[in-house]
């Protein structure tokens, strides 16, 4: 083959890397998770599990429930809604610490009581919401065929998460809870809550959806986030709090202009009181009316 004719392909060309001496740095994941704690519960069949944890983010609860054929349910909380959760789950503690002496009283055991044929299945006992704008918790203190238990439920985002924890195991979580906040809150955040003195969190539910207003407060000060949930969707708008007196007026004066077109339309739709009713003569009674054209 004639040199001059043939010429090679090019080599390819590769980035020259550096060599580092020792092993690569591992590359760390976003979601990656340090467990700080942990309690194991066995409640009848089911096992449940209090563990803090930290990422990148901060420390936070987990609360995790393991059934028997292995499904498992998390709920994620701060350490702050920790806190409200363990004051609601002792109140309903007391609450069934009370059935629990009146069924005393009348010689009957609390495992062994039926569901009343007047109450329904799953019939609600005592409720409590712990409101937080990501995420909202609810604590049902239930009674079905089986007995008493808790129910714990997480609402975040196109998400629900629900826990069933027996009446003989609320005890127990509300010790474990409070052993990790003992160990590892430090209430600094609680304390700042406390001395913003912020208000109750308030929810309006009409038709399909449902609208929680939640004040809240940053480095930037107070605001209002007001929160639309529906079955599948969630919307929030937030309103500083020196736009809030600006916000209300144009509502009430837009609440007001809403009733008064109702009342409008409602006394122009029914007839006056003082005028006769058209009444036809006996003539025009089989006689209808075509095309709108009186005879």
């Amino acid at each position: 083959m004639n040199p001059l004719l043939y010429r090679p392909p090019p080599n390819p060309h590769f980035p020259m890397m550096p060599y580092l001496p020792g092993p690569l740095p591992q590359r760390r994941d976003i979601q990656e998770e340090e467990n700080l704690a942990s309690v194991a519960l066995q409640v009848q069949k089911k096992r449940f599990y209090v563990d803090v944890k930290k990422n990148r983010r901060g420390i936070f609860m987990k609360i995790a429930e393991v059934s028997s054929d292995g499904r498992k349910a998390r709920i994620l909380l701060t350490l702050q809604a920790a806190v409200e959760i363990k004051d609601k789950l002792r109140d309903l503690i007391d609450v069934l610490e009370g059935i629990k002496s009146t069924c005393k009283n009348s010689a009957q055991d609390l495992d062994e009581i039926k569901t009343p044929e007047s109450q329904p299945a799953n019939s609600l006992i005592k409720s409590h919401v712990v409101n937080y704008p990501y995420r909202r918790y609810f604590l049902d203190l239930k009674r079905n065929k089986r007995g008493h238990f808790l129910r714990l439920t997480m609402v975040s985002t196109m998400n629900r998460i629900q826990l069933a924890i027996p009446s003989q195991g609320m005890l127990d979580l509300y010790n474990a809870i409070n052993e990790m906040l003992e160990k590892w809150w430090d209430g600094l955040e609680a304390n700042d809550n406390k001395s913003v003195n912020l208000p109750e969190s308030k929810s309006l539910r009409f038709d399909n959806r449902t609208l929680y207003f939640d004040s809240s407060f940053n480095r930037f000060g107070a605001y209002l986030r007001i929160s639309e949930v529906r079955t599948a969707s969630r919307t929030a708008i937030t309103i500083p709090g020196r736009s809030l007196s600006r916000f209300r007026d144009i509502i009430n004066g837009l609440a007001e202009d809403l009733s008064n077109v109702k009342v409008t339309k409602n006394t122009e739709e029914q007839p006056s009181t003082n005028e006769a009713p058209n009444t036809p003569d006996d003539s025009e009674t089989n006689e209808p009316l075509v095309n709108g054209e009186a005879s």
